[in-house]
C-alpha cells in the first residue's frame, strides 16, 4: 500500500546522508516530488530534486550535478489543476447522475469539448458527397468530387466505354522536401494509431516502458527541441550508415523539455541483436509492440537529422466528361536524403493526351470520416485543449464512459454521448466550452511562470463552482 511505501522510505531516510527525488520531469512529477519531500523532510533535511529526460548514466550524473529544490510554482499549477478537476468534474458529474440516473457518468472541462468534436465529425460523416472514382488506361487513379455527368448515375458503369479522360496542362517542377521534425506526444500518438493501430493508452504505456528502460527520452512533451546529446546520437548513426546525409537540426522551441528520441545510436535490428547476445539486458522483456514503437521513434528522429530529399513533381489537370481534377504527384527522386529512412512514395510519370477509362464508378461517400484516436489528439494539440499528460487519458475516459465506441479504429459517438454532451453544452456551456478550457490552460501556464497568484485563481474557480451548483 502507499502508506507502507511511505513508512519504508521514512525508515531509509533516517539511514542516509542525502535524498534525491527523481520523479517524472513535468508538473505532475513535480507535485509527486513535493509530496515525497513533505513526507521525508522531517526524517532528513537534505532532500533535493533531480530532473532528467532520459534514463542514462550521462543524464543521471548531469542531474546530480544540477540538483535543485522543488519548483513550487510548478507544484502550485498542478495543485490548482487537480483541485479544479475535482471541483468542476465532481459538480458536473453529480448533475449528470441526477439527470440520467447513471452513476458511471462523468464530465470535465477537457473531456466535454473533445466529445463535442467527435459528435460533430460523426454528424458530418452522415452527410454524403458524390465522387467519381476512375482509373485511366495508364494506371492513373483519379477522384472528382461532385461531378456533373451527362447521363444517369446508374448507367455510368454500363456506359464507361463512352467516357474518355484527357491529361492537359502538364508541368514539371523540382522541389526540396524537408524531413518531419522529431516526435512530440501528439504526433507520436497519431502515427502509432495510423501506422501501428495502437490505441493512445497503449502507446503511452509502451513509451513509458521505453523511457524507464533507458531507450527513449521522456514521452510527455510538446517540444521538438533536439539537445546536443541527441544531435550527437544522430551523427554517430548517420555518418556510419549514410556518411553524406547528416544535417543537424535543433528544431528549437521554448521550454525545458526535449523531443521524443532514442538514447542510443541503435536501430531496432541492432537493438534486437544486442539483446539476443546478452550485451543489453532490461528488467522487463521487450515485446514486438515495444520494438515497433521504438522503430517508429528511431526512424523519425534519425530522418529529422538528415538532408532534405529533392524530388521531381508533375502537376496536371485530368478532364472527364466536362469535370476536372488537379493532380500533383512526385514521380522521381532526384537526390536522396531523409527518404532513405522514411521512404517517399512516387507515382508513375504521365504524358499529355487522351486515355480510355479502365474503370469508373460513382460513389456516395461520407463528407468526412470519423476521427481516429490519433486524429482527435492532434486536434487537441492544435486547439490548445489538454496537455501531453492528458491526451490519452481524455480519449480513454470518453470510451470507458461509453460516450463513444471504436469501429474500425474510428471514434463513433453513442446516443448516450450525444445526450450527455447536449445537456452539458446547453446548461453548462460557459464552463465546458473549448474557449473556457483553453483559457484555463493558459492560466495554468501563468501560474507556472509566476505571473499570477494561484490562491486568487482558486478563489475565482470556487465562485464558478458556486455558480454551477445554482444551475
Amino acid at each position: 500500500s502507499k502508506s507502507e511505501l511511505v513508512d519504508a522510505m521514512r525508515k531509509i531516510a533516517l539511514e542516509v546522508n542525502s535524498i534525491f527525488i527523481a520523479t517524472d520531469p513535468d508538473i505532475e512529477g513535480e507535485k509527486i516530488a513535493y509530496d515525497v519531500y513533505c513526507s521525508l523532510y522531517p526524517m532528513n533535511h537534505r532532500v533535493e530534486r533531480l530532473e532528467f529526460h532520459e534514463i542514462t548514466k550521462k543524464a543521471f550524473l548531469q542531474a546530480i550535478k544540477n540538483r535543485r529544490e522543488i519548483n513550487l510554482r510548478m507544484v502550485e499549477a498542478q495543485l490548482v489543476r487537480r483541485i479544479e478537476d475535482r471541483w468542476v468534474g465532481f459538480e458536473l458529474s453529480q448533475k449528470l447522475w441526477r439527470k440520467f440516473q447513471n452513476y458511471r457518468l462523468s464530465a470535465g472541462r477537457v473531456q466535454t469539448p473533445v466529445l463535442g468534436w467527435i459528435i460533430e465529425r460523426v454528424s458530418e460523416s452522415r452527410r454524403k458527397k458524390k465522387v467519381l472514382s476512375a482509373v485511366l488506361s495508364n494506371g492513373l487513379k483519379v477522384s472528382i468530387e461532385n461531378p456533373v455527368i451527362q447521363f444517369p448515375d446508374e448507367q455510368i458503369e454500363k456506359r464507361i466505354s463512352e467516357l474518355k479522360a484527357r491529361i492537359v496542362d502538364l508541368k514539371t517542377e523540382e522541389k526540396s522536401v524537408n524531413p518531419p521534425p522529431p516526435y512530440t506526444t501528439d504526433t507520436l500518438l497519431r502515427d502509432a494509431s495510423a501506422k501501428l493501430g495502437f490505441p493512445a493508452t497503449k502507446t503511452m504505456l509502451i513509451a513509458q516502458d521505453l523511457f524507464e528502460m533507458g531507450l527513449c527520452t521522456y514521452h510527455r512533451t510538446d517540444s521538438t527541441t533536439v539537445s546536443a546529446v541527441g544531435i550527437g546520437i544522430a551523427k554517430n548513426y548517420i555518418q556510419e550508415k549514410y556518411p553524406s546525409l547528416f544535417v543537424p537540426r535543433r528544431y528549437f522551441m521554448e521550454g525545458a523539455h526535449e523531443c521524443i528520441r532514442p538514447t542510443r545510436a541503435l536501430d531496432v535490428e541492432q537493438l534486437k541483436n544486442l539483446i539476443s547476445m546478452g550485451i543489453l539486458r532490461f528488467p522487463k522483456r521487450l515485446t514486438s509492440d515495444h520494438f515497433q514503437l521504438y522503430d517508429l521513434i528511431f526512424k523519425r528522429f534519425i530522418a529529422s537529422q538528415m538532408r532534405e530529399a529533392k524530388l521531381l513533381y508533375q502537376q496536371f489537370k485530368v478532364l472527364i466528361d466536362g469535370n476536372q481534377a488537379f493532380v500533383e504527384n512526385p514521380v522521381s527522386i532526384l537526390s536522396e536524403g531523409f527518404n532513405t529512412i522514411l521512404p517517399i512514395k512516387t507515382a508513375n510519370a504521365v504524358e499529355e493526351g487522351e486515355y480510355p477509362l479502365k474503370f469508373a464508378r460513382l460513389l456516395y461517400l461520407p463528407a468526412a470520416r470519423p476521427f481516429t484516436q490519433g486524429e482527435i489528439i492532434a486536434l487537441m494539440k492544435e486547439r490548445g485543449v489538454g496537455r501531453p499528460s492528458t491526451y490519452a487519458k481524455t480519449v480513454a475516459t470518453i470510451l470507458e464512459r461509453r460516450y463513444a465506441i471504436e469501429k474500425r479504429n474510428r471514434l463513433i459517438s453513442t446516443k448516450l454521448g450525444f445526450k450527455v454532451y447536449k445537456y452539458l453544452s446547453l446548461r453548462f456551456g460557459k464552463y465546458t466550452s473549448e474557449e473556457a478550457t483553453r483559457k484555463l490552460e493558459s492560466i495554468m501556464d501563468m501560474i507556472e511562470q509566476g505571473k499570477v497568484d494561484y490562491k486568487e485563481i482558486l478563489k475565482e474557480l470556487y465562485h464558478e463552482i458556486l455558480e454551477i451548483r445554482k444551475v
